[in-house]
């Protein structure tokens, strides 16, 4: 698609900005096209800084076209678009002191720990940097679209997939101007010094079917399977989120363990530390007997151990800041970057350094070694990558820190999460590919003027349906939790079996965060069911006018599942 397609590239070089379409004295480009992949690579005379290159291409969209946008990372939404579709950018508030005021005043929350002592200016913009909102290009009108990695154009049953096979050099973002007819490839090098050869594009274009396409992309890619085996069992966010306790946890791990004895993993998540970023100081009112007593116990029912971790944040006010501040990743002006408002808002490590790698490490070495965990769940990864660091790119960051965090954890497994996906390949056992579960259907209002990462439980479907090509090939999914619970939750009992059958169709982690003794017998029955060995085959997904249509095989009989995304009723 892009073998002959014009190039621009603007550059700066020994403090002059250029701009360049062919080689010249500053750049040599040289092109490939083999075996339906086209490469594109540099060599510099002298260290040189791209700004921006960019291929452009021609394609005829119909109104009946399809582009596919796959997000940023883990959370970030990810779909289908048709011409009249808008892709949403970062909301109304987040970018500056007013609008964190206005942000504020909408939510209740107290912002104060995301300013700095005695000023009123904020750390950081807010929310920018969990998404690709500083290097991808947003438009305000119907049919302009991006794709993170790859992405496919559809007509009706037709796939034409666009994949990146070299993201370590940068982030390839895949444009498409439905209206005018155009498609880009741009790579986002910000950051990066070219000194030498340097490999830019490796863009594979591949047609056929949705499983052709994607069977030849992830093996182009290398993509071999870390996991095989789902992951069955529990995770205690979305009942208790930071409120868990020692007594809790064992009382849910013995009720799920007599109620499903095919589970095979039980996932202590946020709460046990005294603060993000310290996580070997355990807060010892709520597991007076450590962590250790947990895995062992979790480990005495023949489970895997999970524990919940995010490696490279550090809390505003957790003490790894307040004793290190020189190992938090900071802007231009040395003040620490606000990578969420997770909180009360939390920065960053450079893990760059050898002291937050040896830091790092250690906190691994005592979860996995000495407490005895067989499972990490590591969120908040796309930390490593929100700003170019050490002369490199965003993507070259993020691929260093999964290569040092993989070193680190070793043979043991991983649960990614909040993290570029393509990175994560070959790194990780299990992947997020969506954004959280809420506890009612609808969107609040607070998501609905931030940023496309926020806590959605459509978004969640979304992304479930239309990242399922995921699911193994490049590791097993995690759609997120099913709840059958009645209490604590605004969603309807049909709704709740509703989302957890697509969790079981397209999804390789099969976790709740039920206390199960509170079940009734409808309740207790969709659970077996939930954690049964049936064999399930999507077939196909169809969307249009807010109703998906699933067309799916189950232990050899073909069903259709057909529901309205709007309000979660199922349309028999």
């Amino acid at each position: 698609m892009f073998e002959n397609a014009p190039l621009s590239i603007r550059y700066s070089v020994g403090g002059t900005e250029r701009t360049t379409a062919e080689s010249n004295g500053d750049v040599e480009i040289t092109r490939s096209f083999s075996n339906g992949v086209f490469n594109l690579s540099l060599k510099t005379a002298r260290p040189t800084e791209i700004k921006n290159i960019s291929l452009s291409g021609n394609y005829s969209f119909s109104d009946e076209t399809r582009f596919f946008g796959n997000g940023y990372q883990s959370w970030t939404d990810t779909r289908e678009y048709r011409k009249s579709d808008k892709m949403r950018g970062l909301g109304l508030v987040g970018l500056d002191g007013g609008k964190l005021q206005f942000w504020q005043r909408l939510t209740g929350m107290n912002g104060s720990s995301l300013l700095r002592k005695n000023d009123s200016k904020p750390l950081g913009p807010i929310f920018v940097n969990g998404g690709d909102y500083r290097f991808a290009r947003y438009g305000k009108r119907s049919g302009y679209f991006h794709s993170l990695s790859y992405s496919y154009i559809r007509e009706g049953n037709d796939y034409t997939l666009v994949g990146s096979l070299a993201e370590r050099t940068g982030y390839t973002v895949i444009y498409a101007d439905m209206i005018n007819d155009k498609i880009y490839a741009e790579k986002d090098l910000e950051g990066a010094v070219v000194d030498g050869s340097y490999d830019v594009f490796s863009l594979l274009t591949v047609k056929g079917g949705y499983d052709e396409v994607f069977d030849e992309y992830f093996n182009r890619l290398g993509a071999k399977l870390r996991a095989k085996k789902p992951l069955k069992g529990y995770t205690s966010w979305y009942n208790y989120y930071q409120s868990i306790s020692e007594e809790i946890i064992l009382r849910d791990l013995n009720a799920l363990t007599a109620a499903a004895p095919e589970i095979n993993a039980f996932q202590i998540d946020d709460g046990y530390q005294t603060a993000v970023g310290d996580w070997l100081s355990v807060d010892h009112k709520k597991f007076p007997n450590g962590m250790k007593t947990i895995a062992d116990a979790i480990r005495g029912k023949g489970l895997k151990a999970g524990l919940w971790l995010a490696p490279l944040a550090a809390q505003h006010n957790s003490k790894v800041a307040a004793e290190h501040p020189e190992w938090l990743i900071k802007d231009a002006g040395g003040s620490p970057i606000v990578m969420g408002t997770n909180w009360g808002g939390f920065f960053g490590l450079n893990f760059y350094l050898p002291a937050v790698r040896g830091h790092i490490k250690r906190v691994f070495d005592t979860v996995l070694n000495d407490w005895g965990y067989d499972l990490v769940k590591l969120d908040f990864l796309y930390a490593a990558s929100a700003v170019p660091l050490n002369g490199k790119s965003r993507a070259e960051c993020m691929y260093d820190a999964m290569d040092f965090i993989r070193e680190c954890v070793g043979g043991k497994e991983i649960l990614g999460c909040g993290a570029p996906i393509i990175p994560c390949v070959n790194k990780v056992e299990y992947m997020r590919i969506g954004a959280d579960m809420g506890l009612s259907w609808s969107q609040s209002l607070y998501g609905a003027v931030t940023h496309r990462e926020d806590v959605n439980t459509r978004n969640a479907i979304h992304n479930g349906l239309n990242r399922r090509h995921l699911n193994g090939r490049a590791f097993l999914n995690d759609p997120d939790v099913f709840l059958l619970r009645s209490y604590n939750i605004r969603l309807s009992f049909e709704q709740r079996k509703l989302i957890a059958r697509l969790i079981k169709m397209t999804g390789g982690v099969l976790f709740t965060s039920d206390d199960v003794n509170r079940y009734n017998d409808e309740q207790k029955e969709f659970l077996k069911y939930m954690f049964s060995d049936a064999e399930i085959i999507v077939n196909g997904v169809g969307f249009s006018k807010n109703i998906y249509t699933v067309d799916y095989t189950e232990n050899g009989e073909k069903k259709i599942l057909k529901f309205n995304l709007k309000n979660g009723k199922i349309i028999e």
